[in-house]
């Protein structure tokens, strides 16, 4: 077990989950959901992409650009 820093916002509709150790975000209309969505997103996020602490690295990394409208 981890502990790990977040930070929350409400935008009104929904709260904001930010990781500040990895980098994860996610959301959630509770601040309760978004803590349980932020905790699942992080542990996914450390399976797949393991971390400098002794966790999995992944196999291959894929490079891709997008666009984005802003």
């Amino acid at each position: 077990m981890r502990s790990i820093h977040a930070v929350f916002a409400n935008d009104g509709k929904w709260f904001v989950a930010r990781c500040l150790d990895y980098p994860v975000t996610t959301q959630g209309r509770t601040l309760v959901e978004a803590k349980k969505n932020l905790q699942e997103a992080v542990e996914l996020y450390l399976e797949t992409w393991g971390d400098a602490k002794g966790g999995r690295p992944v196999k291959e990394v894929y490079l891709a650009n997008l666009a984005v409208g802003a």
